[in-house]
């Protein structure tokens, strides 16, 4: 299983081996990668760096958890969180001088 979707799984708190949830929430990572890669986030360079992985992780998780589920009383809160980080990964992902193609 992808290291990323295991992660997001637990913060989910769903471990459930089900193929249809698990495209779900691919789903949902895609779109949250598609979001950050706007700002050029994902793709780049520094966002490979353990430190930066890590804080791109975390805006992903904050992204499927916010998205997740049809009565979730923190998805405003979860969106709110995600978006404040996103804006911080931007700034920093700017005084980066190395841009290349690299996939977290």
């Amino acid at each position: 299983m992808d290291e990323l979707l295991s992660k997001v799984k637990v913060a989910l708190r769903t471990t459930v081996d089900d193929v249809d949830l698990d495209n779900e929430i691919n789903d949902l990572i895609i779109a949250a990668r598609t979001d950050l890669n706007i700002l050029g986030l994902v793709e780049a360079t520094w966002a490979d760096k353990t430190e930066n992985k890590s804080l791109v992780q975390m805006a992903i998780i904050l992204y499927v958890k916010s998205h997740w589920g049809y009565d979730n009383p923190d998805a405003d809160r979860q969106l709110s969180l995600y978006n404040d980080l996103k804006d911080e990964l931007s700034v920093h992902s700017r005084f980066d001088s190395e841009v290349e193609i690299d996939e977290i």
